[in-house]
């Protein structure tokens, strides 16, 4: 009862991401935005198969990380399902990279430089409630 029974009615979210200060800014943000629970990692392995293993709503993915690059966990949790919710957050905003995401299955790209109210803007998009929009 409470906020634990309010909390697994929530969308989940994945934040996929090597920079720790990126992964608190970004969890912040999907607690405004109206996520429930929020699960982290650092790397694209481990996210990829923990988003296997837990499958969230909502997926917020770096793409420049050691080991494992975003491209290539992109392309594995869209492997393991095409339905995935998958949001690019980087800095990187040539127009190839963007189309190469988006060809691959990405829902969105976020740019690290936008300013927080329209990455709060966006990410609500992603949470609003269908019976409440109809």
């Amino acid at each position: 009862m409470g906020k634990t029974s309010d909390m697994a009615e929530l969308p989940s979210a994945l934040i996929i991401d090597d920079e720790a200060h990126v992964r608190l800014f970004l969890h912040t943000l999907l607690e405004a935005a109206g996520a429930g629970e929020i699960r982290e990692t650092s790397n694209g392995v481990d996210g990829a198969a923990l988003y296997a293993e837990w499958r969230p709503a909502l997926v917020l993915l770096d793409l420049n990380m050691h080991g494992q690059t975003g491209v290539e966990t992109l392309s594995q949790i869209i492997a393991t399902d095409p339905e995935a919710v998958v949001i690019i957050v980087s800095s990187q905003q040539d127009k190839e990279t963007v189309i190469d995401c988006q060809q691959r299955g990405a829902s969105g790209f976020l740019l690290k430089s936008s300013p927080k109210e329209k990455m709060l803007a966006v990410l609500r998009e992603f949470f609003v409630d269908d019976d409440e929009a109809a």
